[in-house]
Protein backbone atom coordinates (compact mmCIF):
# COMPACT_ATOMS: atom_id res chain seq x y z
CA UNK A 1 0.00 0.00 0.00
CA UNK A 2 1.29 3.43 -0.84
CA UNK A 3 2.24 5.79 1.96
CA UNK A 4 -0.49 8.41 2.02
CA UNK A 5 -0.66 9.27 5.71
CA UNK A 6 -1.97 12.57 7.03
CA UNK A 7 -2.40 13.80 10.59
CA UNK A 8 -5.93 14.97 11.45
CA UNK A 9 -6.97 15.88 15.01
CA UNK A 10 -4.48 13.47 16.48
CA UNK A 11 -5.57 10.73 14.06
CA UNK A 12 -3.55 9.15 11.30
CA UNK A 13 -5.66 8.45 8.23
CA UNK A 14 -4.46 6.48 5.26
CA UNK A 15 -6.57 6.79 2.12
CA UNK A 16 -6.38 4.15 -0.35
CA UNK A 17 -34.14 -18.94 16.72
CA UNK A 18 -33.77 -18.20 20.02
CA UNK A 19 -33.26 -21.84 21.20
CA UNK A 20 -31.51 -24.74 19.43
CA UNK A 21 -33.18 -27.97 18.36
CA UNK A 22 -33.40 -30.70 20.99
CA UNK A 23 -30.16 -32.49 20.14
CA UNK A 24 -26.77 -31.97 18.52
CA UNK A 25 -27.57 -34.35 15.66
CA UNK A 26 -30.50 -32.17 14.62
CA UNK A 27 -28.30 -29.07 14.69
CA UNK A 28 -25.68 -30.72 12.50
CA UNK A 29 -28.35 -31.92 10.06
CA UNK A 30 -29.81 -28.43 9.75
CA UNK A 31 -26.41 -26.87 9.21
CA UNK A 32 -25.76 -29.20 6.28
CA UNK A 33 -29.10 -28.33 4.69
CA UNK A 34 -28.52 -25.48 2.24
CA UNK A 35 -32.25 -24.98 1.73
CA UNK A 36 -32.66 -24.41 5.47
CA UNK A 37 -29.90 -21.80 5.60
CA UNK A 38 -31.10 -20.05 2.46
CA UNK A 39 -34.70 -19.90 3.72
CA UNK A 40 -33.68 -18.41 7.06
CA UNK A 41 -31.46 -15.84 5.42
CA UNK A 42 -34.19 -14.90 2.93
CA UNK A 43 -36.72 -14.50 5.74
CA UNK A 44 -34.33 -12.17 7.54
CA UNK A 45 -33.92 -9.88 4.56
CA UNK A 46 -36.54 -7.30 3.66
CA UNK A 47 -37.16 -7.50 -0.13
CA UNK A 48 -37.31 -3.70 -0.33
CA UNK A 49 -33.88 -3.46 1.32
CA UNK A 50 -32.39 -6.01 -1.07
CA UNK A 51 -33.64 -4.08 -4.05
CA UNK A 52 -32.72 -0.58 -2.93
CA UNK A 53 -30.11 -0.78 -0.18
CA UNK A 54 -26.67 -1.21 -1.73
CA UNK A 55 -23.80 -1.72 0.67
CA UNK A 56 -20.84 0.31 -0.57
CA UNK A 57 -19.06 1.74 2.48
CA UNK A 58 -18.06 -0.48 5.41
CA UNK A 59 -15.93 0.21 8.48
CA UNK A 60 -14.20 -2.74 10.12
CA UNK A 61 -12.83 -2.46 13.65
CA UNK A 62 -10.31 -4.95 15.01
CA UNK A 63 -8.52 -5.29 18.31
CA UNK A 64 -5.88 -2.56 18.11
CA UNK A 65 -2.93 -4.93 18.59
CA UNK A 66 -3.94 -7.18 15.69
CA UNK A 67 -2.11 -6.77 12.39
CA UNK A 68 -4.18 -7.29 9.26
CA UNK A 69 -1.88 -8.62 6.56
CA UNK A 70 -1.91 -10.94 3.55
CA UNK A 71 1.76 -11.87 3.88
CA UNK A 72 2.37 -15.63 3.77
CA UNK A 73 5.02 -15.16 6.45
CA UNK A 74 2.66 -13.43 8.87
CA UNK A 75 2.54 -14.61 12.44
CA UNK A 76 -0.25 -16.96 13.42
CA UNK A 77 -3.57 -15.28 14.34
CA UNK A 78 -7.03 -16.53 13.40
CA UNK A 79 -9.05 -13.32 13.73
CA UNK A 80 -6.49 -11.37 11.72
CA UNK A 81 -6.64 -13.90 8.88
CA UNK A 82 -10.44 -13.91 8.76
CA UNK A 83 -10.58 -10.11 8.73
CA UNK A 84 -7.93 -10.03 6.00
CA UNK A 85 -9.95 -12.41 3.84
CA UNK A 86 -13.16 -10.47 4.50
CA UNK A 87 -11.61 -7.13 3.56
CA UNK A 88 -10.04 -8.51 0.37
CA UNK A 89 -13.34 -10.13 -0.59
CA UNK A 90 -15.27 -6.91 -0.04
CA UNK A 91 -12.75 -4.91 -2.03
CA UNK A 92 -13.07 -7.40 -4.89
CA UNK A 93 -16.83 -6.69 -4.85
CA UNK A 94 -16.20 -2.95 -5.16
CA UNK A 95 -17.12 -2.22 -1.56
CA UNK A 96 -15.16 0.61 0.06
CA UNK A 97 -13.57 -0.67 3.26
CA UNK A 98 -12.04 1.38 6.05
CA UNK A 99 -10.08 -0.46 8.72
CA UNK A 100 -9.60 0.89 12.25
CA UNK A 101 -6.50 -0.49 13.97
CA UNK A 102 -3.30 0.54 15.74
CA UNK A 103 -1.01 -1.86 13.87
CA UNK A 104 0.33 -1.05 10.42
CA UNK A 105 -1.97 -2.51 7.79
CA UNK A 106 -0.57 -4.03 4.61
CA UNK A 107 -3.83 -4.20 2.64
CA UNK A 108 -4.94 -1.76 -0.04
CA UNK A 109 -7.94 -0.42 1.88
CA UNK A 110 -8.50 2.84 3.72
CA UNK A 111 -6.94 2.73 7.18
CA UNK A 112 -7.52 4.97 10.18
CA UNK A 113 -5.20 4.78 13.16
CA UNK A 114 -6.97 6.33 16.19
CA UNK A 115 -3.58 6.38 17.91
CA UNK A 116 -0.08 6.26 16.49
CA UNK A 117 1.28 2.94 15.23
CA UNK A 118 1.52 0.33 17.96
CA UNK A 119 4.74 -1.57 17.30
CA UNK A 120 4.47 -4.20 20.04
CA UNK A 121 5.52 -7.80 19.43
CA UNK A 122 3.05 -10.34 18.09
CA UNK A 123 0.47 -11.05 20.81
CA UNK A 124 1.45 -8.01 22.87
CA UNK A 125 -1.56 -5.87 23.73
CA UNK A 126 -2.06 -2.21 24.53
CA UNK A 127 -1.93 -1.23 28.18
CA UNK A 128 -5.21 0.00 29.78
CA UNK A 129 -4.34 3.66 29.25
CA UNK A 130 -3.54 3.12 25.56
CA UNK A 131 -6.69 1.06 25.06
CA UNK A 132 -8.83 3.73 26.69
CA UNK A 133 -7.35 6.41 24.43
CA UNK A 134 -7.76 4.20 21.37
CA UNK A 135 -11.42 3.48 22.16
CA UNK A 136 -12.22 7.15 22.80
CA UNK A 137 -10.60 8.39 19.59
CA UNK A 138 -12.15 5.53 17.64
CA UNK A 139 -15.58 6.69 18.77
CA UNK A 140 -14.84 10.35 18.07
CA UNK A 141 -13.72 9.59 14.52
CA UNK A 142 -16.63 7.32 13.69
CA UNK A 143 -19.05 10.04 14.78
CA UNK A 144 -17.79 12.13 11.86
CA UNK A 145 -18.25 9.40 9.23
CA UNK A 146 -21.14 8.12 7.13
CA UNK A 147 -20.49 4.40 6.74
CA UNK A 148 -23.32 2.08 5.78
CA UNK A 149 -22.33 -0.32 8.59
CA UNK A 150 -19.62 -0.68 11.21
CA UNK A 151 -18.48 -4.27 11.80
CA UNK A 152 -16.64 -4.65 15.10
CA UNK A 153 -14.64 -7.85 15.41
CA UNK A 154 -14.96 -9.08 18.95
CA UNK A 155 -13.03 -6.82 21.29
CA UNK A 156 -15.21 -6.00 24.35
CA UNK A 157 -13.46 -2.65 24.91
CA UNK A 158 -14.16 -1.34 21.42
CA UNK A 159 -17.63 -2.87 21.62
CA UNK A 160 -18.50 -0.66 24.60
CA UNK A 161 -17.08 2.40 22.84
CA UNK A 162 -19.37 1.81 19.86
CA UNK A 163 -22.63 1.70 21.82
CA UNK A 164 -25.23 4.25 20.75
CA UNK A 165 -23.28 5.11 17.63
CA UNK A 166 -25.30 6.85 14.93
CA UNK A 167 -24.03 4.38 12.31
CA UNK A 168 -25.58 0.87 12.26
CA UNK A 169 -23.15 -1.42 14.05
CA UNK A 170 -22.77 -5.18 14.46
CA UNK A 171 -20.20 -7.13 16.46
CA UNK A 172 -18.78 -10.42 15.22
CA UNK A 173 -17.93 -12.47 18.30
CA UNK A 174 -14.82 -14.57 17.74
CA UNK A 175 -14.20 -15.59 21.34
CA UNK A 176 -15.76 -18.07 23.77
CA UNK A 177 -18.62 -17.34 26.12
CA UNK A 178 -16.47 -16.43 29.11
CA UNK A 179 -18.08 -14.84 32.14
CA UNK A 180 -16.45 -11.52 31.20
CA UNK A 181 -17.77 -11.59 27.63
CA UNK A 182 -21.26 -12.63 28.66
CA UNK A 183 -21.44 -9.86 31.25
CA UNK A 184 -20.20 -7.14 28.88
CA UNK A 185 -22.22 -8.12 25.82
CA UNK A 186 -25.29 -8.87 27.90
CA UNK A 187 -25.47 -5.30 29.22
CA UNK A 188 -26.48 -4.01 25.79
CA UNK A 189 -29.59 -5.94 24.67
CA UNK A 190 -30.21 -3.57 21.74
CA UNK A 191 -26.82 -4.32 20.16
CA UNK A 192 -26.52 -6.57 17.12
CA UNK A 193 -24.30 -9.66 17.09
CA UNK A 194 -23.14 -12.42 14.80
CA UNK A 195 -21.39 -15.58 16.00
CA UNK A 196 -18.91 -17.68 14.03
CA UNK A 197 -20.73 -20.98 14.60
CA UNK A 198 -24.07 -22.34 15.68
CA UNK A 199 -22.48 -23.81 18.81
CA UNK A 200 -20.93 -20.50 19.78
CA UNK A 201 -24.20 -18.65 19.30
CA UNK A 202 -26.02 -20.97 21.70
CA UNK A 203 -23.24 -20.69 24.29
CA UNK A 204 -24.15 -17.02 24.75
CA UNK A 205 -27.30 -15.61 26.31
CA UNK A 206 -30.54 -16.14 24.39
CA UNK A 207 -31.34 -12.48 25.18
CA UNK A 208 -28.54 -11.27 22.89
CA UNK A 209 -29.68 -9.94 19.53
CA UNK A 210 -28.14 -12.28 16.93
CA UNK A 211 -29.20 -11.24 13.43
CA UNK A 212 -30.04 -13.40 10.42
CA UNK A 213 -29.42 -17.06 11.23
CA UNK A 214 -27.13 -15.84 13.99
CA UNK A 215 -23.74 -16.91 12.73
CA UNK A 216 -21.37 -16.84 9.78
CA UNK A 217 -18.80 -19.58 9.53
CA UNK A 218 -15.17 -18.62 9.05
CA UNK A 219 -13.51 -19.48 5.75
CA UNK A 220 -10.25 -20.24 4.01
CA UNK A 221 -8.98 -19.75 0.46
CA UNK A 222 -8.00 -22.71 -1.70
CA UNK A 223 -4.48 -21.51 -2.50
CA UNK A 224 -3.03 -23.75 0.20
CA UNK A 225 -1.06 -26.71 -1.23
CA UNK A 226 -2.75 -30.11 -1.34
CA UNK A 227 -1.05 -33.47 -0.86
CA UNK A 228 -2.28 -37.03 -0.74
CA UNK A 229 1.22 -38.21 0.21
CA UNK A 230 0.62 -38.92 3.90
CA UNK A 231 3.58 -39.89 6.03
CA UNK A 232 4.12 -41.73 9.29
CA UNK A 233 3.52 -38.81 11.65
CA UNK A 234 0.69 -36.94 13.34
CA UNK A 235 0.55 -33.17 13.62
CA UNK A 236 -0.63 -30.76 16.31
CA UNK A 237 -0.54 -26.97 15.95
CA UNK A 238 -2.00 -24.39 18.35
CA UNK A 239 -0.97 -22.29 21.29
CA UNK A 240 0.78 -24.39 23.92
CA UNK A 241 -1.59 -24.35 26.89
CA UNK A 242 -3.74 -26.94 28.70
CA UNK A 243 -7.02 -26.20 26.90
CA UNK A 244 -5.42 -26.98 23.53
CA UNK A 245 -4.75 -30.58 24.54
CA UNK A 246 -1.13 -31.18 23.51
CA UNK A 247 -0.86 -33.59 26.46
CA UNK A 248 -3.74 -35.59 24.95
CA UNK A 249 -2.08 -35.54 21.51
CA UNK A 250 1.09 -37.05 22.99
CA UNK A 251 -0.89 -39.85 24.62
CA UNK A 252 -2.71 -40.61 21.37
CA UNK A 253 0.53 -40.69 19.37
CA UNK A 254 2.24 -42.98 21.87
CA UNK A 255 -0.68 -45.40 22.04
CA UNK A 256 -0.84 -45.50 18.23
CA UNK A 257 2.95 -45.90 18.03
CA UNK A 258 3.17 -42.96 15.63
CA UNK A 259 5.48 -39.97 15.40
CA UNK A 260 4.14 -36.58 16.46
CA UNK A 261 5.20 -33.07 15.45
CA UNK A 262 3.95 -30.29 17.72
CA UNK A 263 3.95 -26.63 16.66
CA UNK A 264 2.73 -23.49 18.35
CA UNK A 265 3.62 -20.50 20.48
CA UNK A 266 4.25 -21.49 24.11
CA UNK A 267 1.88 -19.47 26.30
CA UNK A 268 2.07 -21.67 29.40
CA UNK A 269 5.69 -22.49 30.19
CA UNK A 270 4.79 -24.45 33.31
CA UNK A 271 2.46 -26.70 31.32
CA UNK A 272 5.09 -27.12 28.63
CA UNK A 273 7.87 -27.98 31.07
CA UNK A 274 5.76 -30.41 33.10
CA UNK A 275 3.53 -32.06 30.51
CA UNK A 276 5.23 -31.67 27.13
CA UNK A 277 9.00 -31.36 27.45
CA UNK A 278 9.55 -34.68 29.29
CA UNK A 279 8.10 -36.55 26.30
CA UNK A 280 10.08 -34.75 23.58
CA UNK A 281 12.74 -36.51 21.58
CA UNK A 282 13.72 -33.15 20.03
CA UNK A 283 13.02 -29.50 20.85
CA UNK A 284 13.81 -27.68 17.63
CA UNK A 285 12.53 -24.37 18.96
CA UNK A 286 15.86 -23.75 20.68
CA UNK A 287 18.18 -21.13 19.07
CA UNK A 288 20.90 -23.71 18.43
CA UNK A 289 18.50 -25.94 16.48
CA UNK A 290 17.55 -23.50 13.72
CA UNK A 291 19.27 -25.47 10.94
CA UNK A 292 17.72 -28.79 12.01
CA UNK A 293 14.31 -27.13 12.26
CA UNK A 294 14.62 -25.61 8.79
CA UNK A 295 15.76 -28.92 7.29
CA UNK A 296 12.92 -30.84 8.94
CA UNK A 297 10.22 -28.50 7.64
CA UNK A 298 11.68 -28.01 4.17
CA UNK A 299 12.27 -31.74 3.68
CA UNK A 300 9.28 -33.10 5.56
CA UNK A 301 8.27 -35.20 2.55
CA UNK A 302 11.40 -37.30 3.27
CA UNK A 303 10.70 -37.57 7.00
CA UNK A 304 12.31 -40.74 8.38
CA UNK A 305 12.81 -40.45 12.15
CA UNK A 306 14.74 -42.92 14.24
CA UNK A 307 12.14 -44.80 16.24
CA UNK A 308 8.98 -43.06 17.46
CA UNK A 309 9.69 -39.37 17.80
CA UNK A 310 7.87 -36.47 19.44
CA UNK A 311 9.26 -33.22 18.04
CA UNK A 312 8.48 -29.63 19.01
CA UNK A 313 9.25 -27.01 16.36
CA UNK A 314 7.94 -23.89 18.11
CA UNK A 315 5.82 -21.23 16.47
CA UNK A 316 5.33 -21.57 12.71
CA UNK A 317 4.45 -19.30 9.82
CA UNK A 318 1.52 -20.05 7.55
CA UNK A 319 3.82 -21.58 4.94
CA UNK A 320 5.56 -23.76 7.52
CA UNK A 321 2.24 -24.90 8.93
CA UNK A 322 0.98 -25.91 5.49
CA UNK A 323 4.20 -27.81 4.80
CA UNK A 324 3.90 -29.84 8.01
CA UNK A 325 0.13 -30.24 7.81
CA UNK A 326 -0.18 -31.51 4.25
CA UNK A 327 1.97 -34.62 4.77
CA UNK A 328 0.59 -35.60 8.20
CA UNK A 329 -1.32 -38.84 8.53
CA UNK A 330 -3.83 -36.93 10.64
CA UNK A 331 -4.24 -33.64 12.47
CA UNK A 332 -4.94 -34.10 16.18
CA UNK A 333 -7.32 -31.67 17.88
CA UNK A 334 -8.09 -33.16 21.33
CA UNK A 335 -8.97 -29.83 22.94
CA UNK A 336 -10.23 -29.36 26.51
CA UNK A 337 -12.69 -26.55 25.79
CA UNK A 338 -15.91 -25.96 23.87
CA UNK A 339 -14.49 -24.76 20.56
CA UNK A 340 -16.09 -21.59 19.12
CA UNK A 341 -15.01 -22.56 15.62
CA UNK A 342 -11.53 -23.97 15.05
CA UNK A 343 -10.04 -22.30 11.97
CA UNK A 344 -7.19 -24.80 12.08
CA UNK A 345 -9.69 -27.50 11.08
CA UNK A 346 -10.14 -25.70 7.76
CA UNK A 347 -6.37 -25.41 7.44
CA UNK A 348 -6.11 -29.18 7.82
CA UNK A 349 -8.91 -30.01 5.43
CA UNK A 350 -7.85 -27.68 2.63
CA UNK A 351 -4.45 -29.42 2.36
CA UNK A 352 -6.11 -32.85 2.47
CA UNK A 353 -5.39 -33.95 6.03
CA UNK A 354 -8.09 -35.72 8.11
CA UNK A 355 -8.94 -34.41 11.58
CA UNK A 356 -9.23 -36.42 14.78
CA UNK A 357 -10.92 -34.34 17.48
CA UNK A 358 -12.98 -34.34 20.63
CA UNK A 359 -16.67 -33.72 19.99
CA UNK A 360 -16.79 -30.27 21.54
CA UNK A 361 -18.40 -27.00 20.49
CA UNK A 362 -18.43 -26.40 16.74
CA UNK A 363 -16.44 -29.51 15.79
CA UNK A 364 -19.45 -31.36 14.24
CA UNK A 365 -20.27 -28.28 12.15
CA UNK A 366 -16.91 -28.49 10.42
CA UNK A 367 -15.90 -32.15 10.28
CA UNK A 368 -17.99 -34.48 8.14
CA UNK A 369 -17.82 -37.60 10.26
CA UNK A 370 -16.23 -40.54 8.49
CA UNK A 371 -15.54 -38.50 5.35
CA UNK A 372 -13.15 -35.74 6.45
CA UNK A 373 -12.26 -37.04 9.88
CA UNK A 374 -13.65 -38.41 13.14
CA UNK A 375 -14.73 -36.97 16.47
CA UNK A 376 -15.37 -38.73 19.75
CA UNK A 377 -15.73 -38.21 23.47
CA UNK A 378 -12.80 -40.11 25.00
CA UNK A 379 -9.09 -40.62 24.44
CA UNK A 380 -9.79 -44.30 23.77
CA UNK A 381 -12.12 -43.35 20.93
CA UNK A 382 -9.63 -40.91 19.44
CA UNK A 383 -6.89 -43.56 19.55
CA UNK A 384 -9.08 -45.92 17.53
CA UNK A 385 -10.07 -43.16 15.11
CA UNK A 386 -6.41 -42.23 14.58
CA UNK A 387 -5.70 -45.81 13.59
CA UNK A 388 -8.43 -45.44 10.96
CA UNK A 389 -7.13 -42.17 9.52
CA UNK A 390 -6.04 -43.87 6.29
CA UNK A 391 -9.73 -44.58 5.55
CA UNK A 392 -10.21 -40.87 4.81
CA UNK A 393 -9.67 -39.77 1.22
CA UNK A 394 -7.55 -36.56 1.26
CA UNK A 395 -9.40 -35.26 -1.81
CA UNK A 396 -12.69 -35.43 0.09
CA UNK A 397 -11.21 -33.31 2.86
CA UNK A 398 -10.25 -30.56 0.45
CA UNK A 399 -13.51 -30.60 -1.51
CA UNK A 400 -15.58 -30.43 1.67
CA UNK A 401 -13.76 -27.28 2.78
CA UNK A 402 -13.90 -25.64 -0.65
CA UNK A 403 -17.62 -26.31 -0.94
CA UNK A 404 -18.71 -25.28 2.55
CA UNK A 405 -16.06 -22.88 3.84
CA UNK A 406 -14.87 -20.87 0.85
CA UNK A 407 -13.99 -17.18 1.11
CA UNK A 408 -16.61 -16.18 -1.47
CA UNK A 409 -19.39 -17.78 0.53
CA UNK A 410 -18.29 -16.06 3.75
CA UNK A 411 -18.05 -12.64 2.10
CA UNK A 412 -21.51 -12.95 0.54
CA UNK A 413 -22.91 -13.95 3.93
CA UNK A 414 -21.37 -10.86 5.50
CA UNK A 415 -22.83 -8.66 2.78
CA UNK A 416 -26.25 -10.14 3.49
CA UNK A 417 -25.72 -9.50 7.18
CA UNK A 418 -24.73 -5.87 6.51
CA UNK A 419 -27.95 -5.40 4.53
CA UNK A 420 -29.95 -6.69 7.49
CA UNK A 421 -28.18 -4.31 9.85
CA UNK A 422 -28.60 -1.35 7.50
CA UNK A 423 -32.29 -2.14 6.96
CA UNK A 424 -32.98 -2.15 10.69
CA UNK A 425 -31.57 1.38 10.94
CA UNK A 426 -32.71 2.71 7.60
CA UNK A 427 -35.52 5.23 7.45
Amino acid sequence: MSDRSTQTSGLTEVAPFTHPPAGQDEVVALLKNDNFKNRLTALSLNPRARQTRIIKNIAIVVQPHQQVSNSKNRRYGGVERIVTSLIEGLLNRNVNVTLYTAKKCLLDCNVIYPIKYFDGEFGQKLDPRQLSTYSRKLRENLETKNFDVVNNHYDPATFVALQGLRIPTITTIHGPATEKNINIFGKFPESYFSAISQAQKYSYSSDMNFLGIGFIHNAIDDSHPFSDNKLDYLFSVSRIEPIKGQKNAIEIAKRCRLNLIIAGNCLDKEYFNEEIRPHLSSDLSQPGEKNKRRDLINNISKFQPNGRSIIYVGEVTEQERDQLMKHAKAFLFPIEVEESFGLVLLEAGIVGTPVIAFNRGAIPEIIEYGKTGFYGNTIDELVEFTKRASEINPANCREHIKLNFGIGRMVENYLQLYRIVAEKNWV
